[in-house]
């Protein structure tokens, strides 16, 4: 292959495709703008605009080479602005090979390579036989010769370091919970409202509003409002369930001697694989929904992956039992200590916490009683706001052992995080004016993840425990947590806290 190559013309299709998903809401208010125009027909956008992007997708297909010379990727891409991507083997951390919807209809893969920087956003190769995918696969690792027989693919590439040691699926009753409860329910009520507040003038000028209202018993303008906002849920909630349900069906996580492999999807397979070295940190979250009914889900921190944000993040498990996820842990990385004493913040930081959740949400509630004269109940979001304060301060709790740190913070959803010290690249002590004066700080810790990191925070924990985690990762010793050489009272946990 040391001649430069081209994908598979139904790259250009994968990339017009592509072009649709990545800018699909501003597609929508640019049609439904164009729809509303007296001067130019509605169609013509749709056609003139689906139209520009086969083109775009057919000249990036055309501009797109690709070859391999000596152990090296070389890649050229770009329309205008002509790119030249190169790629040695000790660069390159995973080779993928999966399939969307569009390559698995043509009998072709996607080649998906990663590395540990940015540049793995620009070596996916699209469109290739599953054979081309196999030669460049052998070629960019360290065996010498490419198997004659791509039928045998699956016995060749696989190495005894790649064989599984365990195999975990997600059972059906957690795949509907998961779908049931998905944190995605709020994206899909906002592309709804996007959507509605483009096609409400078509939808008034054509009375349909008169005629749905006027099948109900009633129609006061509460019934109305009420009716608006259930149907607004009910869509959102099956948006939200079936993509879900899309996202993560056939899922499975391969445990490897040197790797681990999830792969998921229905009609578009993803398959990731990470190395354990490439680990940066695993955390544990627990949803607003999900945690009453004791599931959470398990993400990964790896500087190995990067999605198409740059993001290093991805869900290992997406919905499992509490009580299951210590040994799930277990098998997955044996080598982390699962549970350690920590400590949380003193009873005077309680007020710190309640303050920062409830001011805003006060000051905008008495501007709204006063000012617009609402009723009483809208007093409701400042209680709701006090309690949300006294959750993050319960949830809030910092341990660290011989060789692990384990972060505990409550945002929307409660995160638990394990990272080891060796994958710090950073952290921060930090003291306002007003913690100085309580003795309290914040700490905030950095790992590697994708191109733009990722960070976990505990805040108002005491003076002195900060300043102890702080030297315990500069010299990588054994902390015993707490001993700070005074005689205060600590308050200590077991965490993390699910036994």
């Amino acid at each position: 292959m040391s001649d430069f190559q081209r994908q598979h013309p139904v790259a250009a299709v994968s990339r017009a495709f592509g072009l649709i998903r990545g800018n699909f809401i501003t597609i929508l208010v640019f049609l439904f703008v164009g729809a509303q125009s007296e001067n130019f027909p509605f169609l013509w956008w749709i056609a003139g605009g689906f139209g520009f992007l086969l083109i775009l997708g057919a000249v990036n297909w055309w501009r797109f080479l690709y070859k391999i010379e000596d152990g090296v990727l070389h890649i050229k891409s770009g329309i205008f602005v002509r790119k030249n991507l190169y790629l040695t083997k000790d660069r390159i951390q995973v080779i993928d090979i999966t399939s969307g919807v569009i390559q698995r209809m043509f009998g072709l893969v996607k080649l998906d390579i990663q590395t540990a920087g940015s540049s793995s956003r620009q070596a996916a190769i699209e469109a290739v036989t599953r054979e081309k995918a196999v030669e460049i696969n052998w070629l960019l690792r360290d065996e010498k010769s490419v198997p004659e027989d791509p039928e045998e693919v699956d016995a060749e590439v696989r190495t005894p370091e790649q064989e599984e040691i365990n195999t975990i699926k997600l059972p059906h009753k957690e795949l509907l919970i998961a779908a049931s409860t998905s944190g995605s329910f709020g994206i899909a009520l906002s592309i709804i409202a996007t959507i509605f507040s483009q096609i409400e003038p078509l939808i008034s000028e054509s009375e349909l509003f008169e005629y749905l209202f006027g099948l109900l018993p009633s129609q006061t303008d509460t019934v109305m409002i009420i009716t608006v906002i259930a149907i607004f849920v009910v869509f959102a909630w099956l948006i939200s369930f079936f993509s879900t349900l899309m996202t993560y069906g056939n899922f499975q996580l391969d445990v490897k001697k040197k790797e681990i492999v999830v792969s998921r999807g229905i009609f578009e397979k993803k398959r990731i694989t990470v190395p354990y070295n490439r680990i940066q940190a695993i955390h544990v979250t627990e949803g607003m929904i999900r945690q009453p009914l004791g599931y959470a889900s398990l993400h990964l921190e790896s500087a190995g992956y990067g999605d198409d944000k740059g993001t290093g993040s991805f869900v290992l498990f997406p919905l499992i039992r509490k009580k299951r996820i210590l040994p799930l842990l277990n098998e997955i990385l044996p080598d982390y200590q699962k549970e350690l004493e920590g400590i949380t913040p003193p009873p005077r930081s309680l007020r710190r916490y309640m303050f920062r959740s409830a001011f805003l949400i006060t000051s905008i509630t008495a501007g709204i009683y006063w000012g617009l004269g609402f009723n009483l109940w809208v007093w409701v979001l400042p209680v709701v706001s006090l309690l949300w304060g006294w959750l993050k301060y319960k949830d809030a709790a910092l341990g660290w052992g011989d060789d692990i740190l384990l972060l505990r913070s409550r945002g929307l959803s409660k995160s638990t995080a394990y990272i080891k010290k060796k994958r710090v690249q950073d952290i921060t002590y930090s003291q306002s004016p007003f913690q100085r004066f309580r003795k309290l700080c914040s700490v905030q810790v950095y790992v590697a993840s994708g191109d733009q990191g990722k960070s976990f925070r505990v805040r108002d924990i005491e003076q002195a425990d900060g300043l102890k985690l702080l030297e315990e990762v500069r010299k990588n010793g054994i902390a015993v947590v707490g001993e700070s050489g005074s005689d205060r009272e600590i308050n200590k946990v077991m965490l993390p806290g699910w036994a």
